[in-house]
């Protein structure tokens, strides 16, 4: 059975929240942002399971949006004014509770949501310090995680695989371009792969030491956003 009390306490101890007022708002939100994407039977069964103050929370009528994890990232993140990737750990910290002490409800809304929401049900890690159990290298990004971050990155697009970016730039400025981000890649100890088009480039981002994008691909991604803006503006990055 699903407390209140416990609810709030579990999303403010697994999500670090301050207080269980603020955890309280967090769960509402969450909640919130998850009833607009079941259907109706999983909206019911979802209140029925709810504690009194959070049943008003799950409420909806309105048929369900059918949009993915970046949407209810960006949509849960906007409400809370948290970027996508907290976004991320407080949907998690709800919905891994709600999952826990429900096992049969956490089932039923997996199942009957897209596969990529699945990662939304696991307890929440604060993955950029996450590494490789194996190899100590970076830890490869949860198709959740990598959603997050993809929410921030609208230049880019992928899976958690790897990750791509095309950029087009008359001639005059791709050499600029290409020394930049080669120098980004040195800086970082890592490196771009890069394949030349009729008008341009495509840039590919993954970590071949766990053969998977990690933190790494985005911190890479993040200064190739940069020489990009600098170099199309007319400048010349570094």
């Amino acid at each position: 059975m699903i407390t209140h009390e416990h609810l709030t306490e579990e999303v403010r101890r697994r999500a670090a929240l301050p207080d269980t007022d603020a955890a309280t708002r967090v769960t509402r939100v969450v909640l919130g942002t998850l009833s607009h994407r079941l259907e109706m039977p999983q909206r019911r069964h979802l209140r029925q399971a709810l504690p009194g103050p959070e049943q008003d929370a799950a409420y909806a009528t309105v048929p369900p949006s059918g949009d993915g994890v970046i949407d209810l990232l960006a949509e849960a993140g906007r409400h809370l004014e948290v970027p996508p990737e907290q976004a991320l750990l407080l949907t998690q910290a709800v919905l891994s509770e709600i999952a826990e002490a429900d096992p049969a409800l956490g089932r039923e809304l997996r199942d009957h949501l897209p596969r990529d929401y699945a990662p939304l049900f696991a307890p929440p890690t604060t993955y950029p310090e996450r590494r490789h159990s194996a190899t100590d290298a970076p830890a490869p990004l949860t198709s959740a995680e990598l959603a997050a971050e993809l929410g921030r990155r609208p230049a880019w697009s992928g899976d958690t695989g790897r990750l791509t970016r095309t950029v087009a730039l008359p001639e005059d400025r791709l050499a600029p371009l290409l020394d930049a981000v080669r120098r980004a890649g040195a800086d970082l100890s890592h490196r771009a792969d890069w394949e030349r088009t009729w008008n341009g480039v495509v840039f590919s981002l993954r970590t071949r030491s766990v053969d998977a994008v990690t933190r790494l691909d985005l911190e890479l991604a993040d200064r190739i956003d940069a020489a990009v803006e600098a170099v199309g503006s007319g400048g010349r990055p570094g």
